[in-house]
C-alpha cells in the first residue's frame, strides 16, 4: 500500500479507538455502561464473525497470502463493534451530525482495518488504487 494510505488507515483506527475510549469512559461515569454491554452481547456480529472464521479455515490460501484475510477480519469486526458500542454510550441522545460522524468514524475504521489486514497478509491482492501491484 502507499505510505499515505497506511498513515491514513492507522490514523483512522487510532482516532476511532480514542473517541471510543473517551466517549465510553464518559458513558460509564454517567451510568450508561449497561447499554454498551447490551450492544456487545448481541449475537449477530459474532455469528457473522464465525462465518468468516469458517470461510477462512475452509478456503485454500492463494499464492502470495500468508494467511487468509478473512481470518483476521473475523477478529477485527467484533473489536470494531466493541469500539462503536463504547462510543455510542457517550451521550444519551446525540444529535444527527454527531450520529453521522460516529457512523462514519467507526464504519471507516472497519474499512481501514480491512485495508491494513489485506496489505499485511495478502499484499498481492491490494488494489492498484491503494498502492498494490499493477495488474499483469
Amino acid at each position: 500500500m502507499y505510505p499515505l494510505v497506511w498513515f491514513l488507515s492507522v490514523a483512522w483506527l487510532l482516532a476511532a479507538a480514542l473517541v471510543a475510549v473517551i466517549r465510553g469512559v464518559r458513558g460509564m461515569r454517567e451510568g450508561r455502561g449497561h447499554l454498551a454491554a447490551r450492544r456487545i452481547k448481541s449475537p449477530t456480529i459474532y455469528l457473522f464473525s464465525a462465518y468468516l472464521l469458517v470461510a477462512a479455515l475452509v478456503t485454500p490460501k492463494s499464492p502470495g497470502e500468508t494467511t487468509s484475510p478473512l481470518l483476521w477480519l473475523a477478529f477485527a469486526i467484533p473489536l470494531a463493534n466493541a469500539l462503536a458500542a463504547a462510543s455510542s454510550v457517550g451521550q444519551t441522545q446525540p444529535k444527527g451530525v454527531t450520529r453521522a460522524g460516529l457512523a462514519l468514524l467507526h464504519g471507516g475504521a472497519v474499512l481501514a482495518a480491512a485495508a491494513c489486514i489485506l496489505a499485511l497478509v495478502s499484499p498481492k491482492f491490494v488494489p492498484v488504487w491503494l498502492g498494490g501491484p499493477a495488474s499483469p
